[in-house]
């Protein structure tokens, strides 16, 4: 009841409108997936997307474990780097530079023909 009442508010208060049942995925069934994206925005999860990416995998920050994953894309936007030490930030800006430079030109290619 206290998940449903704390709910209630993504469904304009509604707690006839808030489900009652949902299904949870663990670690280890996504970890076996062929690419994974994990998806953080917002200042609020900042801390979560520095423990992710920054500091070792950790069993108290489930999401560190997507360090060993060989497909994981991180997306976030910039409120969410705000724990990410400066260095960080600019390398997967970098990153980003470069892949755009690369795709860019292919989308170029396939609207000309």
């Amino acid at each position: 009841m206290d998940t449903i009442l704390a709910n209630a508010k993504y469904f304009d208060g509604d707690l006839s409108k808030v489900p009652t049942m949902a299904l949870t995925v663990g670690v280890g069934t996504v970890m076996d997936a062929r690419e994974v994206m994990i998806l953080i925005t917002g200042a609020h999860k900042a801390f979560a997307l520095y423990k992710a990416i920054e500091e070792g995998v950790n069993h108290m920050w489930t999401v560190s474990a997507f360090q060993q994953h060989p497909q994981t894309i991180f997306v976030c936007d910039e409120d969410a780097t705000l724990e990410l030490r400066v260095k960080t930030v600019k390398y997967f800006k970098g990153l980003m530079h470069v892949h755009n430079k690369l795709v860019d030109p292919l989308y170029s290619m396939k609207e000309g023909n």
